[in-house]
């Protein structure tokens, strides 16, 4: 580098470094730039969410790890193989926090599928086919993290009954007892509803986690279970996920890798 270069350069760094001092003390005097500062700082920052609205969801939150504290905003992205049928692909599942509940994508096949509660399923490019819309539903709405942001959008939550058992349990059943919660979509932004307007939650009484999710999409009933949990820096989430209608599995997720929560203060 010639000598001309090194000058120029150590007298812009130089300017820069006294223009710096200039502005900081011009900002600490005047109580309009003050203001102006905090203001900035405010509206980067998370503004605290209220995840206790809903006492069950509260609960659940809490066992499911520290990812859900008013001002944290955890993201994780998942990748696993989705199988329905005979077909098998890989899927990566990428969601965001936000201060209304979530932002979730879905790369499948190549594909793109977006949602957040304002404008429900999107394709990239391109409209989501049904098909599409359904699956991209069911793996982003079918999830415990969903159970709890939901109340952020709205939604309603009804404690159906507690120490529920199967319908077929004899007398000498020893297996889990679970707290039914029905959670209701709300009734604003129509066009972004999802398929099912409400879901129930079977979590488990001795865990705490949700066990697996009832709902019904044009009259057919759909089951979903947690069959597999993993847990990472204290962060617990499912691993292996299936759907089910009568009895007959219809579509399983088996998550291969599972980034650590981050958490963004």
């Amino acid at each position: 580098m010639s000598r001309t270069w090194k000058i120029l350069i150590l007298s812009l760094v130089a300017l820069s470094c006294a223009t710096s001092a200039f502005l900081i003390s011009r900002a600490s005097s005047n109580p309009a730039l003050r203001q102006t500062q905090i203001s900035t700082k405010r509206d980067i920052e998370p503004r605290p969410r209220n995840l206790s609205l809903q006492p069950e969801a509260l609960r659940v939150s809490r066992v499911l790890g520290a990812r859900f504290t008013p001002t944290a905003r955890g993201s994780s992205i998942i990748t696993g193989d989705l199988s329905f049928g005979t077909n098998q692909q890989l899927a990566t599942i990428v969601r965001r926090q936000t201060e209304n509940g979530e932002s979730v994508e879905i790369v499948l096949g190549g594909r793109t599928l977006t949602w957040n509660c304002a404008e429900g399923v999107k394709g990239l490019p391109g409209i989501p086919t049904p098909t599409e819309h359904l699956l991209a539903e069911q793996l982003i709405l079918d999830s415990p993290d969903q159970f709890v942001l939901a109340q952020l959008r709205g939604a309603s939550y009804f404690t159906v009954a507690r120490n529920v058992r199967p319908a077929d349990a004899g007398d000498d059943y020893k297996g889990p007892l679970w707290t039914m919660i029905r959670v209701d979509e709300p009734k604003q932004n129509e066009n972004a509803r999802p398929m099912s307007p409400w879901r129930i939650y079977y979590i488990d009484a001795q865990t705490g986690l949700p066990d697996h999710i009832e709902y019904q999409i044009n009259g057919e009933v759909i089951r979903t279970d947690f069959v597999e949990w993993t847990e990472q820096n204290g962060e617990k989430t499912p691993s292996r996920v299936t759907w089910s209608s009568g009895g007959k599995k219809i579509m399983e997720y088996r998550a291969t890798t599972i980034s650590p929560q981050s958490l963004m203060p």
